[in-house]
């Protein structure tokens, strides 16, 4: 029996894995002529697979399939996940121009067929220097970063549609430099549109595209689904962000050994996606009275929750609108419903999302009522209305009546019909009519002291309101205080550089190379962009050493400042050289934020 239970929960598992496995397809989707790239086919958890590669004419194939397989087990809260995965690389060699489709492959595992979707590939003419080496390579100092090498762009998948017609913006970095990160990012706004935000990563991530030719990484930063409120020219104002680059400074020299001793250094360039204006027509006239504004392609129908109740139980209708459209602003249907029904408000349901750059899906509209009388009711016939977008028509669906049997309720007071609220419960006597009244003079007498209108009650109150004076006076000062911004970064800047450095010592303790070296850099660079109130955008050596002087700072610890960036600097891009290095660093990096510290005092 034991064996049994085993071999069960064996071939449970198995099917498990088997219900889990997937096989996938990887290859950019934009080369160049001449370029070398990778056809990557992945199985995971697929058992025993069988690869069936596909048919490769339109490209030279250099190497593969070459076969890896990588396991990994993760624990998660106590329990334990594992996984396999197998991948077949192909080195292909694009050489004619154009726009080919890689066939779809094949893997066999226990008698189940599992295949990828063509794969479509374009191919543009190449440049003199392949564009593979020119995303790889950093962009050198002597270069001017251009508003070609990367740029910002609004787009939307309509230009001209009618009011509540939905539409989908995407904003998209293009950089064919080296982007190391983002600052000070301006999403737009979308006055006169409705908006939701259904795609906002956590991570970046780059793709290959050909813009005008050129093979660009592009990213998308947001996408959004408008539904546009009103008519006429609506504008959408410009985006804007400020793209962190990593800039080689390149020595001259004749040593096979100068690009080693390369330095790097960031450039600020703040890019501006175009305004985009989109031409929103009004719908047309002669809308039947049941439209409600909703848009799209749509489909409705009724149900009751039971066919048959007794009088003053309660029962709900349901009224479902399903389609596509502008459903996440739709109205409630207009129902007539019998007099002798008690009608709530309606209760809505929403189960729709975003897709294709609109919204699809249901909304539910739940009535609650209560028939006071009995006998057989007849709900009319709903009316909905709606603007289809592919015909240029509206329609209108209408759906059956709905018949509610409702039967007497044997309950006391309720069989007549007549509605009774008090019929549960009776009205109970709680005393007598008039209580006995007392004709003696009372007697007054002294029960103790009282605080009110005493010494001390006034005392307190002027405790108090002295309080308040003096809590008043503090804030605004503080309020004073804080509205000066440079006061307050100079203020900071110690402390701030402190925590820095106290995380730098961590990492460094931790044998953390990368992070302890980062951590570092951004505690020198932000204490004096704090000391100096500059802008990240305005943070350069050349400003740093002209505000230095200008304060009359000793030109050797202006010198000793900017050295012991670049060393921190170089030392990120160059291998780990020490323990003892990294300490000497964290020392001169104490010791001349200190000193800086009294030099702008």
């Amino acid at each position: 029996m034991k064996k049994f239970v085993v071999a069960v929960l064996g071939v449970l598992c198995f099917v498990q894995a088997g219900a889990q496995g997937r096989f996938t397809v990887e290859v950019p989707k934009v080369v160049t002529t001449g370029e070398r790239f990778r056809l990557v086919f992945t199985a995971t958890d697929l058992p025993h697979e069988t690869f069936n590669p596909p048919l490769i004419q339109d490209f030279v194939v250099l190497a593969g399939p070459t076969t890896s397989t990588m396991n990994r087990m993760e624990y998660i809260n106590g329990r334990r996940t594992q996984s396999r995965s197998v991948s077949y690389t192909y080195i292909l060699e694009a050489s004619e121009p154009g726009r080919y489709t890689i066939e779809e492959a094949s893997v066999v595992s226990d008698n189940v067929t599992y295949k990828t979707q063509p794969a479509t590939i374009e191919v543009i003419k190449g440049a003199e220097k392949p564009v593979r080496e020119q995303r790889e390579e950093p962009a050198t100092a002597s270069a001017t970063i251009t508003d070609e090498d990367v740029f910002l762009r609004l787009s939307v998948n309509k230009r001209r549609v009618v009011k509540g017609e939905p539409l989908t913006a995407t904003l998209k970095l293009y950089t064919r430099v080296n982007v190391a990160g983002a600052e000070d990012i301006r999403f737009p706004e979308f006055n006169g549109f409705w908006n939701q935000e259904v795609y906002a990563p956590q991570q970046i991530e780059w793709q290959r595209e050909n813009v005008g030719g050129e093979i660009y990484q592009a990213a998308t930063l947001r996408s959004y689904v408008l539904l546009p409120q009103q008519t006429g020219d609506i504008r959408i104002d410009p985006s804007e962000i400020v793209c962190v680059i990593q800039v080689r400074s390149t020595r001259r020299g004749q040593s096979l050994l100068d690009d080693f001793f390369d330095t790097y250094q960031t450039v600020r360039k703040r890019v501006v996606a175009p305004a985009v204006t989109v031409t929103v027509k009004d719908l047309p006239a002669g809308a039947p009275a049941s439209f409600k504004g909703a848009v799209g392609k749509y489909s409705l129908k009724t149900s009751l929750g039971k066919d048959s109740i007794r009088a003053h139980d309660a029962v709900s209708v349901y009224l479902t609108v399903t389609g596509a459209g502008n459903i996440n602003l739709l109205e409630a249907p207009v129902v007539q419903f019998p007099p002798d029904f008690e009608v709530y408000d309606a209760k809505i349901t929403d189960d729709f999302t975003s897709k294709d750059g609109t919204f699809s899906g249901s909304k539910t509209f739940e009535y609650p009522v209560i028939p006071r009388s009995h006998g057989d009711f007849t709900i009319p016939s709903v009316e909905f209305s709606f603007y289809d977008i592919g015909s240029g028509q509206y329609r209108t669906l209408r759906s059956e009546p709905m018949v509610l049997k409702v039967g007497k309720n044997t309950e006391t007071g309720l069989s007549s019909g007549v509605y009774n609220p008090a019929h549960r419960r009776t009205v109970e006597s709680l005393g007598q009519d008039i209580r006995h009244i007392y004709t003696t003079r009372p007697v007054w007498r002294n029960k103790g002291f009282c605080y009110t209108g005493s010494v001390y009650y006034y005392l307190t109150l002027v405790l108090i309101l002295s309080g308040a004076g003096a809590v008043y006076v503090w804030l605004s000062k503080r309020r004073k205080h804080r509205s000066d911004v440079v006061r307050v970064r100079n203020s900071r800047a110690n402390k701030i550089a402190r925590a820095r450095l106290k995380t730098a010592e961590g990492y460094m303790k931790q044998h953390l190379f990368a992070g302890y070296y980062e951590e570092l850099n951004r505690a020198l660079w932000g204490y004096i962009a704090d000391k100096l109130a500059l802008s990240q955008a305005d943070s350069s050596r050349e400003r740093i050493e002209s505000l230095l002087k200008e304060r009359q700072v000793a030109e050797n610890l202006i010198a000793d400042y900017t050295q012991l960036i670049e060393s921190c600097e170089f030392a990120r891009y160059a291998p780990d050289p020490g323990q003892l290095e990294k300490e000497r660093i964290f020392e001169q990096a104490v010791t001349v934020i200190s000193k800086m510290e009294q030099a702008l005092k």
